[in-house]
């Protein structure tokens, strides 16, 4: 493998750990998640027969994280996100990430992107809530008797909303250059 190819493959794992340390680090952003985790979680449970303010909420929610990542990223309070010049640092600092990193360590990060947070982040959680986990997992819970697919489907919508959804907001935001440049 070409040495710049291998750095920019090497570039994009550090920011799949990165975005992961990121992510679990900040309270805010784990409670804020809970949020839309468990509204899904209770539509999917009910086959999205569910009043329409809940997938308000979780829109919404998704809004304000978005928000409160990037707040986080450059250092700066939520308010700061109302303010064109947080943008405007977002803006030089993207400038300057695409001018570095296009096209090789871009397109790595987004073959790492897809690679980690798609495909191995799912499969993870596919694996765990296979069948024979499932049955542990309800036996703990004192429940006997269940339907495996609509607990597998509300389970599944919870942990992604917990993780894949969250980290690719992440991961995304620092690849474009979100607080990257910004010191202290």
């Amino acid at each position: 493998m070409n040495l710049s190819i291998r750095q920019a493959v090497s570039s994009g794992v550090r920011l799949f750990f990165w975005s992961i340390g990121f992510f679990y680090r900040h309270l805010s952003l784990v409670l804020l998640s809970l949020i839309p985790s468990t509204f899904r979680f209770i539509q999917m449970w009910n086959g999205l027969n569910t009043p329409l303010w809940m997938e308000i909420a979780v829109e919404s929610t998704r809004v304000a994280l978005f928000l409160l990542i990037l707040a986080l990223m450059h250092r700066s309070g939520f308010r700061d996100v109302f303010d064109s010049k947080l943008w405007q640092r977002w803006q030089r600092s993207l400038k300057r990430e695409l001018e570095r990193n296009w096209p090789v360590t871009f397109l790595a990060q987004i073959a790492v992107f897809i690679i980690g947070l798609y495909v191995l982040m799912n499969t993870t959680l596919e694996w765990l809530l296979n069948p024979t986990f499932m049955k542990v997992y309800m036996a703990l819970l004192g429940m006997k008797a269940y339907d495996y697919d609509q607990v597998y489907t509300a389970a599944l919508f919870f942990l992604k909303n917990m993780s894949v959804i969250p980290l690719s907001m992440v991961y995304i935001l620092r690849m474009l250059g979100a607080g990257v440049h910004v010191r202290g």
